[in-house]
C-alpha cells in the first residue's frame, strides 16, 4: 500500500498518487467502511478531475451512505460508452433504494428506472462474462419485491422476469435455513390476538410453490384447521395487496379450496360467499396448477366486464366488518396447538 496513513490522507497527498494508487486507496477505504472519507476526498478533488473508475466509486460511496440522489447525479455524469454492468447495478441500486424507501408503486418513475437498468444490466453482465453480478441485480428485485406488480412486469420485462424466476427456484433449492423448535399451547392461543404467531409454523412448513401433491404432503404435520388458517392468511395477504386476480395469479392460488373451506368452517360466511361467487364465475372450479390458472386468467382478461366483477369482489374483502379467523381459533384452541420443529430461511 501507499506509504502514508490512509486515515490521515489529505487531498494533496491523494492527488499526488498515480491513477492506480488513487483507485486502490479508495477501494481500501471502502473495504474499511470509511465512505464519508471517500466522499470528502473525491468531492474536494472535484468531479471534473475524477477518472471514470473514481466517479463509479464515488457513486458507490453515496449509495453506501444512503444518499442515492447524489449517487445518481454522479453516475449519470459518466459517458455512455463506459456504462458497463457495474454502472447499471450501482445506478439501479440508487433508484431501487428510493422506490423501496418511499414504498413507491410499480408504475413510479424510480421503479421503472430500476427495472430498466436491471434488465439491461443483466444482459451486459452476461456479455461481459460477469455472472457474479447477475445475482446482485436479482437482489434488487428482492428489495422491491412487495411493490412489483409481477403480472405487469412479466409483460414489460419478460426476459428479466423469466431469469428472476429461475433465480428464485435455484435460491430455494440451495437455501439453508434455521431450524426452530416451537411449542404453542392452548393457554398461549387463548391469550393472543396475533394470528401470525399461531400460524407461523404452518406458514414456513406448507409448500405452496410446487405441485398440489407437494402442498398436501407438506401439510401432513398439521391439523386440517391449521391448514385452513394458513390458507386464509394467504388469501387475506394477497387480496388485500392486489385483489383476487393477484391471489389466483401468484403461487398462493393453490390454496383457494382450503381458503374457501376455512372461511365456511370459521363462520366467515359473507367472505365465503364472496369467494364462492368468484369461483362460480370461473365455472365452479379453478386449477391448482399455476400455469393453468394463468391461461384461464388470460382468457378472461379479454372480457371487458371481468375486472369490474373482480373489483366488486375485492371491495367486499376490503370493507368486510364481520368476524375474523381469531374467533374460531379462540373457541377451538386445541385444534391449533403445535409442538415441533420447522425451518425459517436465512
Amino acid at each position: 500500500m501507499i506509504g502514508c496513513d490512509i486515515m490521515g490522507l489529505t487531498v494533496e497527498q491523494f492527488k499526488a498518487f498515480s491513477d492506480a494508487e488513487q483507485l486502490q486507496t479508495i477501494k481500501e477505504l471502502n473495504n474499511s467502511g470509511n465512505v464519508e472519507t471517500i466522499i470528502n476526498i473525491l468531492t474536494d478533488v472535484g468531479l471534473e478531475n475524477l477518472s471514470v473508475p473514481l466517479l463509479g466509486e464515488l457513486g458507490r460511496a453515496y449509495n453506501n451512505n444512503d444518499k442515492p440522489e447524489e449517487a445518481i447525479k454522479v453516475l449519470n455524469s459518466i459517458d455512455e460508452e463506459y456504462r458497463d454492468a457495474v454502472w447499471h447495478y450501482r445506478c439501479a441500486y440508487s433508484y431501487g433504494f428510493i422506490a423501496s424507501n418511499n414504498n413507491e408503486a410499480y408504475t413510479s418513475d424510480n421503479m421503472q428506472h430500476m427495472l430498466s437498468l436491471v434488465d439491461n444490466g443483466i444482459r451486459l453482465a452476461v456479455s461481459e462474462n460477469r455472472n457474479n453480478i447477475k445475482e446482485y441485480f436479482f437482489e434488487l428485485i428482492d428489495m422491491c419485491y412487495m411493490q412489483i406488480d409481477f403480472e405487469r412486469c412479466e409483460s414489460d420485462y419478460p426476459e428479466l422476469c423469466s431469469a428472476y424466476s429461475k433465480y428464485v427456484v435455484e435460491k430455494q433449492k440451495n437455501r439453508r435455513g434455521v431450524s426452530q423448535h416451537r411449542t404453542i399451547t392452548v393457554e398461549e392461543i387463548k391469550e393472543t390476538d396475533d394470528m401470525w404467531t399461531i400460524n407461523e409454523p404452518a406458514y414456513w412448513s406448507i409448500n405452496i410453490y410446487g405441485s398440489y401433491d407437494d402442498y398436501l404432503e407438506s401439510a401432513k404435520g398439521f391439523t386440517i384447521e391449521q391448514r385452513y388458517l394458513n390458507a386464509i392468511c394467504w388469501y387475506f395477504a394477497e387480496v388485500n395487496n392486489g385483489g383476487h386476480h393477484q391471489f389466483f395469479y401468484n403461487s398462493t392460488g393453490i390454496v383457494w379450496e382450503d381458503a374457501l373451506a376455512g372461511l365456511r368452517l370459521f363462520k366467515m360466511d359473507e367472505l365465503a360467499e364472496n369467494l364462492q361467487s368468484v369461483i362460480n364465475y370461473f365455472g365452479g372450479s379453478i386449477p391448482f396448477d399455476r400455469a393453468e390458472r394463468w391461461t384461464i386468467l388470460q382468457e378472461w382478461e379479454n372480457n371487458p366486464k371481468f375486472f369490474d366483477f373482480l373489483d366488486e369482489k375485492d371491495d367486499a374483502v376490503y370493507t368486510y366488518d364481520g368476524i375474523f379467523e381469531d374467533v374460531f381459533v379462540h373457541e377451538n384452541p386445541h385444534l391449533f396447538v403445535f409442538d415441533g420443529t420447522y425451518t425459517i430461511p436465512e
